[in-house]
């Protein structure tokens, strides 16, 4: 996933702060969309395809943080990087939205670089966890194709299906021998001068 190419949420209800990150993305050329409230993101992130949010912990909002709305960004776009804005008495927060829902954190104060190298990671952490879950499908598709291929090889097998060639030939041989046999044993027995005691 090319972050350039997509928009990165920041939501933080301090307006300089805010303007900060924006200029500073806007100079690494990135798109960004900025908002003050959960309220703000539903109608500015309408139609636009996000990579990244950048929220603040503490939205200055009873209702909702920035977990809370990670989360709730994640049901419109499940392959979102959350990133998790915090000071040092809220870390313990971002440390187990970490745990639970694979978001990072980074605390304030911090510069554009920082950012940016944050970002960098989770993009490849999300490609490899993408490879990852594509290799384990092609791992079960393979899998079913193997249990099939067993079936089938089991279904042709000549001890247990009989359709071999060669097992036909040796069943007919062995039953042209005994028939040998017994046409043999018949001569023998009608050539005696005296018939045999039954």
């Amino acid at each position: 996933m090319e972050l350039n190419n997509k928009e990165i949420l920041i939501v933080d209800d301090d307006p300089a702060i805010l303007e900060m990150i924006s200029d500073g993305l806007n100079e690494h050329d990135f798109k960004v969309i900025t908002a003050y409230s959960p309220e703000e993101v539903n109608k500015k992130i309408k139609n636009q395809d996000i990579g990244l949010a950048l929220l603040d912990f503490d939205l200055g909002w009873k209702k909702k943080n920035g977990i809370q709305l990670g989360i709730d960004l994640l049901d419109v776009y499940p392959d979102l990087i959350v990133v998790i804005m915090t000071g040092y008495h809220n870390i313990k927060y971002a440390i187990e939205a970490l745990r639970k829902y694979s978001f990072h954190y980074m605390i304030k104060p911090f510069r554009i670089d920082q950012i940016i190298s944050l970002f960098e990671r989770a993009v490849h952490e999300l490609q490899l966890r993408k490879e990852n879950q594509l290799l384990k499908e092609q791992v079960l598709i393979l899998k079913d194709e193997n249990q099939k291929l067993r079936e089938l090889i089991k279904d042709i097998r000549p001890e247990e299906a009989n359709l071999s060639v060669a097992a036909k030939e040796k069943e007919l041989r062995q039953r042209l021998k005994n028939q040998q046999a017994i046409n043999s044993y018949r001569r023998q027995k009608n050539s005696l001068p005296f018939p045999p005691k039954e």
